[in-house]
């Protein structure tokens, strides 16, 4: 944890951190993951990455009735599934079917609140393995919605 000094209220008192408090290793680690997140301008290509994602997702939106919202920012995107746009009334088992469609294809994340399918692919991710995951999601999308 890395915080201002004026919130270490606690002083002296323990509150059971022992397996991690001041263990330089654990230091060294994560300073070398910053600095490679730095050297590799992964910052940089989730946004630039996110942007791109963004925009196609709001594109699936237009083209399946299903997708009632598009959200996030950068590479934590959020895509809630409705059964109807006017009622919002979530589509919680058109989700689960479009993840494991996506699932036999190879594309996995998350659903979560029951309708709304994370996606948040590792920072390296590149703008090709993305355009296969997307395309996944809209051919998945396409065969749930046949049978609605």
């Amino acid at each position: 944890i890395v915080t201002r000094d004026e919130y270490n209220v606690l002083q002296d008192r323990s509150i059971g951190h022992y397996t991690h408090e001041k263990n330089g290793l654990c230091a060294a680690a994560g300073l070398a993951g910053i600095e490679a997140i730095e050297r590799e301008r992964l910052v940089d290509n989730a946004k630039t990455l996110g942007e791109y994602t963004f925009d196609r997702l709001i594109a699936l939106q237009e083209k399946h009735t299903l997708i009632g919202n598009v959200t996030g920012q950068g590479l934590h995107l959020g895509l809630e599934l409705v059964r109807d746009r006017k009622s919002k009334e979530k589509a919680v088992e058109e989700s689960e079917r479009v993840m494991f469609k996506c699932l036999e294809k190879g594309l996995s994340f998350k659903v979560i609140a029951g309708n709304v399918l994370t996606l948040r692919p590792a920072l390296t991710t590149t703008r090709d393995e993305m355009d296969l995951a997307l395309a996944i999601l809209d051919q998945s999308l396409e065969e749930v919605e046949r049978f609605i």
